[in-house]
């Protein structure tokens, strides 16, 4: 076996690992953002729940006022 062979068996092996790496480092990312995507979704609603019972709540005080006034 000669160094050139070496030198080539090398350069195949790297490139394959470079080109797996990077699908497999895409593949994560992918995954990684659409689990991020969920959880901002999940947050945003539970805030607009919260608001939303906020308000209700002030509504409901609002008009137990207005009932409890002689």
């Amino acid at each position: 076996m000669s160094l050139r062979d070496t030198a080539k068996g090398v350069a195949v092996r790297a490139g394959l690992l470079g080109v797996v790496g990077l699908i497999a480092g895409a593949w994560l990312f992918g995954v990684a953002a659409k689990t991020a995507s969920a959880l901002v979704k999940f947050i945003v609603g539970l805030i607009l729940l919260a608001i939303g019972a906020g308000l209700a709540t002030l509504e409901v005080k609002k008009i137990q006022r207005r009932f409890d006034t002689p």
